[in-house]
């Protein structure tokens, strides 16, 4: 009789001990399920902002170019058209003056003339049809040699590989992204000397520019960037990303500059 109460007994504790074992497991199934479930949403969460902060660039990017483009066609329509007529004027005074007056209007022509090249020159680089047709690297070309002529810098251009034609928009939105690199190291870098290479491979281009100005500090800089008191580097880094480039920033105070960007290619 006893030995029956004491199977009895360890029967009870074995099926109870199976029931809170099953119970133990059912919990952690559903907390694990349930933990799921919130990193699932969380991802839908950051993926729906992730494409409406692409779509909010897009748009920006877009309306960016449309105002450059029309910018391009103001300068070479309206300023060119202006510049002409300053020079047909001073072309009639040059016929009538002479000595001093003679030589300072000869002077203010070669001024005129210089002007209405640096014009044509700007319109071609803020109008994105010639970019589209003569392919990133010539443009790219095309504003260093910009540089150069300012006898300002010591520009040095280096180009390895097959050039590869990228989507027109990513074409266009690198191309701008470089303008925004160029442009931060006259306005900011008091450099002498500016260095950019461009590699294409089958799989890659590779493009680093460089110079040996002051440098800058990255925590500040960005500090800035937050506070809308310098959006260069938020601009640079958004047109990165949005055509999928691994930007990389080194710099270091005193010693200058290095950007490299690294793009994927698809046949």
């Amino acid at each position: 009789m006893q030995e029956s109460s004491t199977t009895e007994i360890i029967l009870t504790i074995a099926v109870s001990s199976i029931i809170l074992l099953i119970f133990v497991c059912l919990t952690i199934y559903f907390f694990f399920l349930q933990q799921k479930k919130r990193f699932q949403h969380q991802q839908e969460v950051l993926e729906l902002r992730e494409s409406f902060n692409q779509t909010i660039l897009q748009s920006k990017l877009e309306i960016q170019e449309r105002t450059l483009d029309h910018i391009a066609k103001e300068l070479h329509a309206n300023f060119s058209h202006l510049i002409s007529l300053i020079n047909i004027n001073l072309a009639a005074i040059l016929s009538q003056s002479t000595g001093e007056v003679r030589e300072h209007i000869n002077e203010t022509k070669l001024l005129v003339k210089e002007l209405m090249s640096e014009v044509k020159a700007l319109s071609v680089s803020l109008n994105s049809d010639f970019m589209l047709k003569a392919g990133f690297n010539k443009r790219l070309e095309h504003e260093l040699e910009r540089l150069k002529k300012t006898k300002r810098y010591n520009v040095s251009y280096q180009q390895h590989g097959v050039p590869v034609r990228l989507p027109a928009g990513e074409e266009i939105v690198l191309y701008r992204l470089c303008q925004e690199i160029l442009n931060n190291i006259v306005k900011h870098a008091e450099a002498t000397s500016i260095s950019v290479e461009l590699h294409y491979s089958n799989q890659l281009l590779y493009l680093s520019i460089s110079d040996d100005g002051v440098g800058f500090d990255k925590n500040l800089a960005a500090e800035r960037a937050l506070e809308k008191e310098s959006t260069g580097l938020l601009n640079i880094a958004g047109r990165a990303k949005f055509i999928s480039a691994d930007l990389q920033i080194k710099t270091m105070q005193g010693i200058g500059t290095v950007v490299d960007l690294k793009i994927p290619l698809t046949n």
